[in-house]
């Protein structure tokens, strides 16, 4: 469910529950001002100051996790376009017939895979596209295999072998880094402690006996925009974060023979 709605209203629900618990917070914190002596207050701040640290933290180690998450993606495209040249290129120690038949079905991927990247989260053109890519590598490695049998020689001295069967690993890689995600468990944790620490702000202001308004609001934001983030970053297939198909475009343009736009 919480990979399925919208980040922006995810954001936006946290920021008003944030607000809701530092006025529950303040009221808290205000009723519990006259019962506490300097030492208790020192020892809470204290405590408090731990808690906030340990949420920091917690909101650091998901961000580094979801920024290598969006690295390999990243550099996953890179490596399926290198892979993908290099199968194209060892094609053409091949006979005319198996040449093209796989090159033709690598023009096929590239396209195919730019169009998986731009269909969003309309999953009816995923699920067609990802069809579409299977059917192409079946048809890829079905002609590396007739090319074995008309010119055994010739192949292995190719090396297409293990040309293809990069490029249709890294496929598999590729859907699965679109998949990874990090836990349900997980992301419910950081909400809850965000939530929190917006509690625990209310209480010292409460304690102190004045609504601190301008940093409530600078907390809050602060933090819902690095769990926007964190959850963007999260999301390959939504937001405003993508992974740049860059390489594969140009590919595409290199083996339609095309000049490539600046």
């Amino acid at each position: 469910m919480l990979y399925d709605s919208p980040t922006w209203l995810i954001t936006v629900g946290l920021l008003c529950a944030m607000s809701a618990a530092n006025e529950i917070g303040f009221r808290a914190g205000g009723r519990s001002r006259e019962r506490e002596t300097e030492t208790s207050r020192a020892a809470a701040t204290t405590l408090k100051g731990s808690v906030f640290g340990l949420v920091a933290l917690l909101l650091g180690f998901s961000f580094s996790a979801t920024t290598s998450r969006y690295d390999l993606r990243q550099r996953l495209v890179l490596d399926q376009a290198n892979a993908v040249g290099t199968c194209q290129l060892r094609a053409g120690l091949l006979e005319e017939s198996s040449r093209e038949r796989i090159r033709t079905a690598l023009r096929h991927y590239v396209r195919a895979h730019l169009e998986y990247a731009t269909a969003g989260d309309d999953r009816a053109a995923l699920a067609r596209t990802s069809a579409e890519i299977d059917r192409i590598l079946a048809d890829l490695w079905t002609a590396v295999e007739e090319a074995n049998r008309r010119s055994p020689d010739a192949v292995r001295n190719s090396l297409i072998v293990p040309a293809a069967n990069e490029v249709i690993d890294l496929s598999s890689t590729r859907a699965w880094a679109g998949r990874n995600h990090l836990p349900v468990p997980v992301i419910t944790l950081l909400l809850a402690s965000v939530l929190v620490s917006s509690l625990l702000l209310g209480h010292s202001s409460g304690q102190a006996g004045r609504r601190h308004i301008g940093l409530w609001l600078a907390s809050n934001l602060i933090l819902a925009l690095v769990m926007y983030v964190v959850l963007d970053f999260d999301r390959p297939r939504r937001g405003l974060i993508r992974v740049d198909q860059a390489p594969l475009v140009e590919l595409e343009s290199a083996m339609l023979g095309t000049p490539r736009s600046e």
